[in-house]
């Protein structure tokens, strides 16, 4: 009994690791095929259009429930943790423009609100090939939804900031208790903190990309797999591009504007990542559920190994 047992959990493992091992290869061809490269560069394009009129709009709101400074120093902290760059140029030219902005009114904010949601229409045109959606939404569905997915990120964005806060009150919090002996301690915790509630917020964020624009029914089990995967490759992919960074030289090459040539790579970076974990989060569905399929019927492992040619 306990070698049958070990048997059948070995095929287990090794059957899951057939299917996830299809799915990458699969998602890649895919990927590849599809020109999602291209289709990256079109979504960096619309994302250098649409970040800014964001961030005026989560300025502009601030002075609701914190003061603009407060939160324009928090927000340049969230920045620093997603984008692999220089953020304090683009928060001064930002907090200067706010401030002569002023108040924001209703059409301020339809209008803000309407350039920061351009982003996701071509997103959601790549990720509805990634999922093989041959019928899209009509044109005012798709920018309602778009509306939809800018006022959900303008949220995530300010729950960030205000992680921010809590993340610094709980550093001083341990300091008072652990003392200056143990400061190695503090800021061991305080960092795996901050890298644990920056990987949620992109794992939450991943996870309302890819249930909310493809134009199909999803549920959290279709999207959580490929939204995990790609925060770990998109974090990985944030870590590489900001130690090879100093490399490029773009300042050299494009002077005052290397900031932004700078910020449209790494969003075409992401775009092309987020378009990859869309191709596996399919591909890992089908597989799998063809594989409980097989494995209710009795097929034997060899079957699914078939899956790979």
């Amino acid at each position: 009994m306990p070698n049958t047992s070990s048997t059948g959990k070995g095929e287990s493992i090794q059957r899951r690791w057939v299917q996830i091992r299809h799915a990458l290869h699969h998602a890649l061809l895919k990927f590849l095929d599809e020109d999602s490269l291209m289709v990256s560069g079109s979504i960096a394009y619309h994302s250098l259009l649409a970040v800014f009129p964001l961030l005026l709009l989560l300025l502009g709101l601030s002075g609701l429930y914190i003061s603009r400074f407060e939160l324009a120093g928090h927000l340049s902290v969230v920045l620093k943790r997603y984008l692999p760059i220089r953020t304090d140029i683009i928060m001064q030219n930002l907090v200067g423009i706010s401030r002569a902005y002023g108040r924001i009114g209703l059409v301020s904010f339809a209008l803000l609100l309407w350039s920061s949601s351009g982003v996701f229409l071509p997103l959601e045109k790549a990720l509805n090939r990634a999922w093989e959606v041959t019928q899209g939404r009509q044109w005012w569905r798709s920018r309602l939804v778009a509306l939809e997915m800018a006022f959900m990120v303008g949220c995530l964005t300010l729950i960030a900031t205000t992680s921010v806060a809590v993340e610094i009150m709980f550093r001083k919090r341990l300091e008072l208790l652990l003392g200056p002996s143990l400061h190695f301690l503090v800021v061991f915790l305080y960092h795996l903190l901050t890298a644990a509630s920056t990987f949620a917020v992109a794992v939450v964020m991943f996870i309302v990309l890819f249930e909310r624009l493809p134009n199909r029914p999803m549920n959290f089990r279709l999207a959580w797999p490929g939204a995990l995967l790609t925060a770990i490759l998109w974090e990985a992919a944030r870590w590489l591009f900001t130690v090879l960074l100093p490399f490029f030289n773009y300042r050299h090459v494009y002077g005052s504007i290397g900031v932004m040539v700078t910020l449209m790579t790494w969003v075409y970076i992401s775009s092309a990542v987020v378009l990859f974990g869309a191709q596996v989060s399919r591909t890992l569905y089908r597989t799998m559920k063809a594989g409980e399929t097989a494995n209710g019927k009795g097929i034997p492992l060899s079957t699914l190994k078939s899956l790979e040619r």
